[in-house]
């Protein structure tokens, strides 16, 4: 069987049902196929969900925990790159089996990913929109006249969106459409037998204007850029049926994305609170990384000094270590805004995630409810004699990383194709959809996978 892999980078399942009656390409794939939703990892962010997609496998094993990551034996952070996954892809599993493989701006795709075929590494590459192998560049600069694929918004526009929502609808559509025609024409022109774009458009928009299409959102506002982001739904299910329309009768067609979004409408300074517990320094008003026994980096993600593993550490492994995060636990949940709770839980590592690179992953997440999310950077604000360490106005009115459960934030998934059978509705692991395609394709699946086939 050949798979055509549509990613649709934060589509929301909530939605998707909300407007069914105007997206007929994902209804007829709804009756005649399988449409469901799909569990993100935890943190539900891009980079780490969609390589739990690539890998079928949890954080825990493919080494990928956050945007950054701290550099070990330092306090330094460092933004993640591809070549940071230390797990074999999908791609990387499908070439070796002699498959003819294309991949078009997936978020932690590379060049170098082993891919026999063609490779337009997406979202954290340094070679973003490069197609490989060289011979690709000159068929897509002969057909468009472009050295690389846009596959993204640029920074100045999402700058922008607030203030010139009009600008970056109109950049947001213009890019998809380029995407689509450009991963359309690619996949007429070559023999492939799995081909997998990803389109960024929508986890951009939902981020700045969710409040504008959730009506559970306190700040929820009807406009009419509640209709843009409703037709910009309307253009992908355009998109799958023409994808549909293009392959043959052997061909799957699938549609998922990484994960859905909530609502976000406080941003909560977590260092403040672990300052008000005792774990953390801050000196002239700046935190003191080296003296803090924890810290939180952003996205909910906290860790401590531990003796041994940071350079200046004061946290002895074992005992006192085990007790530091009980204390830090304890202090977390007790956090109260305006007389309700903004945190579901707080994980140690070992409760989240398993596998040979749970060592790297931060010693602690937050874990928070819909509506509010960790500051995304290690701020911290002004001491207080009473009151909450909070930001009532966030840049963005939707989200998905801030930590998030991944129960609040599921992705959806549809496919049709042979023997998929009518009308099923699934829900699964985001992790169960590599070993999914490897047996659909007739390849056998890595033992070391987490993720279990559906179909």
């Amino acid at each position: 069987m050949k798979i055509i892999v549509l990613g649709l980078d934060g589509a929301s399942p909530m939605l998707i049902e909300e407007w069914i009656d105007q997206l007929p390409t994902l209804r007829t794939i709804k009756a005649r196929g399988a449409l469901g939703r799909t569990m993100p990892p935890t943190p539900a962010q891009t980079p780490v969900a969609w390589t739990t997609f690539m890998t079928g496998k949890n954080p825990g094993k493919h080494g990928i925990f956050s945007f950054a990551t701290r550099e070990r034996g330092s306090y330094e952070r460092g933004i993640i790159v591809p070549a940071m996954v230390k797990s074999k892809t999908l791609w990387e599993i499908l070439g070796g089996s002699g498959k003819e493989v294309a991949i078009i701006n997936v978020p932690m795709s590379d060049a170098d990913d082993g891919v026999k075929g063609l490779v337009v590494p997406g979202f954290l590459s340094q070679s973003e929109g490069i197609p490989h192998p060289s011979g690709m560049r000159g068929k897509i600069k002969r057909r468009f006249g472009v050295d690389r694929i846009r596959g993204d918004l640029d920074l100045e526009t999402l700058n922008r969106a607030q203030e010139d929502p009009d600008g970056f609808f109109e950049k947001a559509n213009a890019i998809t459409e380029e995407m689509a025609e450009a991963s359309l024409y690619l996949l007429r022109d070559g023999k492939w037998d799995f081909f997998m774009p990803v389109f960024m458009g929508l986890d951009r928009i939902q981020h700045f204007f969710w409040k504008y299409i959730d009506r559970d959102h306190p700040r929820y506002e009807e406009s009419e850029v509640s209709a843009r982001i409703r037709d910009f739904y309307v253009k992908f299910d355009k998109i799958v049926g023409e994808f549909m329309r293009a392959a043959d009768e052997d061909t799957m067609v699938m549609v998922a994305s990484d994960h859905g979004f909530c609502p976000i409408h406080t941003e909560v300074m977590v260092n403040n609170y672990l300052e008000g517990g005792g774990f953390l320094t801050v000196r002239d008003g700046r935190i003191a990384v080296e003296e803090s026994r924890a810290i939180s980096y952003g996205y909910g993600d906290i860790w401590l000094n531990v003796k041994g593993r940071e350079p200046r550490g004061t946290i002895m492994p074992g005992e006192e270590y085990e007790g530091v995060r009980d204390g830090v636990i304890a202090k977390l949940q007790e956090i109260d805004i305006d007389g309700k709770s903004p945190l579901k839980s707080v994980k140690r590592r070992e409760e989240v995630w398993w596998g040979e690179h749970l060592n790297e992953a931060p010693d602690l997440t937050a874990i928070f409810n819909p509506g509010y999310q960790a500051a995304r950077w290690p701020e911290i604000m002004a001491k207080k004699e009473r009151g909450s360490y909070v930001n009532e106005n966030p840049r963005w009115s939707g989200g998905h990383d801030g930590t998030h459960d991944p129960v609040d934030v599921k992705g959806m998934i549809g496919l049709l194709g042979p023997g998929i059978g009518a009308g099923r509705d699934i829900d699964v692991h985001l992790w169960d959809v590599a070993p999914t395609i490897l047996r659909l394709m007739g390849v056998a699946i890595p033992a070391d996978m987490d993720g279990k086939p559906f179909l």
